[in-house]
């Protein structure tokens, strides 16, 4: 018997037409390392919540789970067993301090002083998180609280490991840690870990099964390689990462698929060193910048505390009209301030910001705010009406629009016509992070600040977005976003910016800015460095520069 067993599971929401999870058998046997993916709304967190009794949702549920050969309701007593991490980091936090945040499941479990401190120890040492202890939990980043969820998951020492999402809010190289002690906890001590991810770049080389979810189904349940080839020859080519899409495009103008599909980036030099390669010209790419300065901040200072560090010290920055600038930088570098500054939801201690070359005073500039349009990194904080449909009429009412129609071809651009009639917190991640930008851009700012607004997002979901934010550059409008999707920015940036310590410390087009960078690259980039290819950035520009020899 499998260690998790699924049969003919379905589940459906209160007042939901359609069930979220569909006639669903699924196995997983113990110690492996299973990937789910698939679209937003796909059933992929309802899936996993199910599967930890303690956090199921309210609903319909038929079927049958099994767990280490017990149903699911027998599995009393034995909570700290299955460790969940949840996709917003804001539901799981329950202290203010981060040392107590850390001991709390412990405390829970009652047990002796001495463990507590040994276990406490030791995580904290393995996540470098010692200067953390003693911040309180609302001042860190999200990213910062995923990693001190996952620490504090990890404490209960579980036999399961249920994850949602845990790199979306993390930078590459915190993200690169965690799926290295991910895979150190399958190998060395035979933990079982699902993970619902949508960014498969790294994790489907890690994955012993991958599952691909769609409306509520399971779609695909294979080994990697063999997902990727299926998936390649569907509708969902999307899905399908940047070094397998170029090899089987490559393998596809001759017909071979005999070889195996290279998931890493050591798989794929050793497939691109073997072949015959023949290098188009590759045109090079056209980022011409306005050269008008929008918006300038100068010698920026900011901390949100007389007694702690500098959040922002001594910053420039400038953002030139028709820029898409994609910001950089590990968690907790400052991205998210440096917008609340923008928009005057935080007061700067010293330095100076410009607006079309007028000096912002005070941190509510009418002129500046209204032209602004803001999507902060937790989506959630935007609404305040029961359904999306109440939020959009309460947006168009308060910046007095009345055209019905631009509103509809925007939801059916974005793909969320149909969840209008939803509460906000019912909607998945990738959802909320839509609606949200829905009524954003109802009003049409002339400039917006997206803080991740990939989180969440499927690969169609991402691309519909990007196609979103090509038209609004075209249509007048500038871009400012914080991203950890670095794929996302060497494709769809105009210009790239890396914040470390509170500074932007290096600027430049995403061509020289990547070029170089061991973490901060694309896995193309990698795959091509020291060879003639190595300016090539994406998927598009290789498949464009490159064509099988004879």
């Amino acid at each position: 018997m499998a260690f998790i067993e699924l049969n003919h599971v379905s589940f459906t929401y209160p007042d939901a037409s359609d069930p979220a999870l569909k006639d669903v058998s699924l196995k997983v046997e113990r110690g492996e390392f299973v990937t789910l993916f698939g679209a937003s709304g796909s059933g992929k967190s309802t899936l996993l919540r199910l599967l930890k009794k303690e956090i199921q949702p309210h609903g319909e549920l038929t079927g049958k789970i099994t767990i280490n050969g017990l149903h699911q309701n027998e599995n009393d007593g034995n909570e700290e067993q299955i460790g969940f991490v949840f996709q917003d980091p804001e539901n799981q936090v329950v202290a203010d301090r981060v040392l107590h945040e850390l001991a709390f499941g412990l405390e829970n479990l009652a047990l002796p002083v001495g463990e507590m401190r040994s276990r406490i120890a030791e995580m904290v040492h393995y996540f470098g998180a010692e200067a953390l202890l003693n911040r309180r939990t609302e001042e860190l980043s999200g990213g910062k609280k995923q990693q001190m969820n996952l620490a504090s998951v990890l404490l209960m020492q579980p036999d399961l490991l249920l994850l949602d999402e845990p790199t979306s809010q993390l930078d590459p190289v915190s993200s690169r840690e965690l799926l290295d002690m991910l895979v150190r906890l399958n190998e060395e001590f035979g933990m079982t870990i699902i993970i619902a991810e949508h960014r498969l770049e790294e994790v489907s080389a890690l994955s012993d099964k991958m599952v691909l979810m769609d409306h509520g189904s399971v779609a695909m349940d294979a080994d990697a390689k063999s997902v990727m080839r299926q998936i390649w020859n569907s509708p969902k080519r999307l899905y399908v990462p940047s070094i397998p899409s170029l090899y089987l495009s490559s393998m596809n103008q001759d017909g071979e698929y005999t070889r195996d599909i290279p998931l890493t980036v050591k798989e794929g030099k050793k497939w691109f060193n073997q072949i015959c390669i023949q290098q188009n010209k590759e045109e090079s790419r056209v980022n011409h910048r306005s050269g008008k300065v929008l918006l300038q901040a100068e010698h920026l200072f900011l901390k949100y505390g007389k007694k702690s560090d500098w959040v922002i010290e001594n910053l420039n920055f400038s953002l030139e009209k028709g820029d898409i600038y994609a910001l950089l930088g590990g968690n907790g570098s400052g991205k998210s301030t440096l917008f609340k500054a923008i928009c005057g939801i935080v007061t700067p201690e010293s330095g100076r910001m410009y607006y079309k070359e007028n000096r912002v005073k005070g941190s509510k500039n009418k002129e500046l705010i209204q032209s602004i349009g803001y999507l902060p990194q937790n989506p959630k904080l935007f609404f305040l009406h029961d359904t999306v449909e109440k939020e959009i009429e309460a947006t168009m009412e308060r910046w007095s629009l009345h055209d019905r129609w631009e509103v509809e071809l925007l939801l059916e651009e974005l793909g969320i016509s149909h969840l209008v009639n939803r509460h906000p917190y019912d909607l998945s991640g990738g959802e909320l992070q839509k609606a949200a930008l829905a009524c954003l851009l109802l009003r049409k700012p002339e400039i917006l600040l997206l803080d991740e607004p990939t989180k969440g997002l499927d690969p169609v979901s991402k691309k519909n977005l990007a196609n979103l934010l090509l038209k609004l550059r075209t249509e007048g409008m500038t871009i400012l976003m914080s991203t950890h999707d670095l794929e996302f920015a060497a494709q769809y940036s105009t210009i790239c910016g890396m914040m470390f310590h509170g500074q932007i410390t290096s600027e430049d087009v995403p061509e020289r800015f990547f070029k170089g960078n061991f973490f901060y690259t694309t896995m193309i980039q990698r795959l091509f460095r020291g060879s003639s290819l190595h300016s090539i950035l994406t998927l598009e520009e290789a498949v464009r520069s490159c064509a099988p020899g004879e």
